[in-house]
């Protein structure tokens, strides 16, 4: 073992240092520390890119054109509705067109500016209520030029934009009244996930924020896109929103997720400094106190005492110790075992 020339003190060879698996490490105060949260989440659909497809009026389903879970690109037909509406509409568009037509052919000077004025406002009116019935803006424009290649009052649901169907609600020959759900499509490009944090006072997590998400045995990387200001009554928690990029839609609604944040430590002084020391570093003194083995010149090593502030990603927040000293981070239990042999405490009780 070491020699006890001193109270308090222990020396040692670096042989001795060496088979005994002492590490020593001269220690840095640190000002920029991240802090790792973890958290429990699940991934959602990604709200922005997720259409709910709807009717705007009374209609009645004359065929689908997909199924569950089927990959749309966008322009595809959903399904094929028939509304008298939307049959009014286009009579009444036509009525319109062919006055239009008539009174153009006339000229303004023959048949009078209002006239003129009222038979192109009308054309615009029976357009816009057309539209508004669901029949698109490019479905009317060919409407307009008779080249629909829907029978009257058939109509087309139309994709948005390219997803998954997710949900489909209808069936042939069903009766839809207005405000019905047709589909769920969902873009999977892209999902989100929300975690659920415990709500500390003060703890604020900035949009952009990287974050490591763990689901099943994979990793994937995020951003924060959303943080909460309000805490749910129900699991007192804050709910924050990340978004992954789902290459090969491996993703889905529904998977559990474990979310990791990387957030700068807040100190509280402009000139505050951290120290940490890994748990390998600490020992209780015989009175119960934290204590820490410090390489005084080589290969002698005195027990001080510290004190425990908190604990940052598995490491022991320390105070009582200054840059630069050399610190035993492996190894303290034998240091401590040798003190006690020479009948040691810190205090020199």
């Amino acid at each position: 073992g070491g020699e006890h020339e001193e109270a308090g003190f222990v020396k040692m060879s670096r042989e001795q240092q060496a088979m005994a698996g002492i590490k020593v490490i001269a220690i840095k105060s640190q000002k920029n520390i991240n802090q790792i949260i973890s958290a429990p989440g699940e991934v959602v659909n990604d709200l922005y890119n997720t259409t709910l497809l709807t009717t705007q009026i009374d209609s009645k389903v004359l065929k689908r054109k997909v199924v569950l879970g089927q990959h749309v690109k966008e322009g595809d037909v959903i399904a094929v509705l028939y509304s008298l509406d939307i049959a009014t509409a286009q009579n009444q568009l036509k009525v319109a067109l062919s006055e239009w037509q008539r009174v153009r052919k006339l000229g303004k000077q023959s048949v009078g500016a209002k006239r003129f004025i009222n038979a192109k406002a009308e054309v615009e009116k029976n357009k816009s209520l057309l539209m508004a019935h669901g029949f698109n803006q490019q479905l009317t424009e060919k409407f307009i030029l008779g080249k629909n290649n829907f029978k009257s009052g058939e109509y087309p649901v139309i994709a948005p934009h390219d997803g998954v169907i997710l949900e489909d609600n209808f069936q042939s020959g069903q009766f839809l009244s207005a405000g019905s759900t047709i589909a769920l499509l969902v873009d999977e490009d892209n999902v989100w996930v929300e975690a659920l944090l415990a709500p500390e006072i003060g703890q604020r997590i900035p949009v952009g924020t990287k974050a490591k998400i763990i689901i099943g045995n994979k990793t994937f990387f995020a951003l924060v896109i959303h943080d909460s200001h309000a805490i749910d009554e129900t699991t007192r928690t804050r709910k924050i929103r990340l978004s992954i990029k789902n290459t090969g839609h491996l993703l889905h609604a529904g998977h559990f997720a474990r979310v990791f944040l990387e957030l700068p430590l807040t100190l509280k002084g402009k000139n505050d400094k951290v120290i940490l020391l890994p748990e390998t570093a600490l020992m209780r003194s015989s009175d119960g106190d934290w204590t820490v083995f410090i390489e005084q010149e080589p290969g002698v090593f005195k027990q001080e005492e510290v004190e425990l502030e908190n604990t940052i990603n598995g490491m022991h927040r320390i105070k009582g110790l200054n840059s630069g000293q050399r610190v035993a981070i492996k190894g303290a239990f034998f240091l401590a075992s040798e003190i006690a042999k020479g009948g040691f405490d810190p205090h020199n009780h």
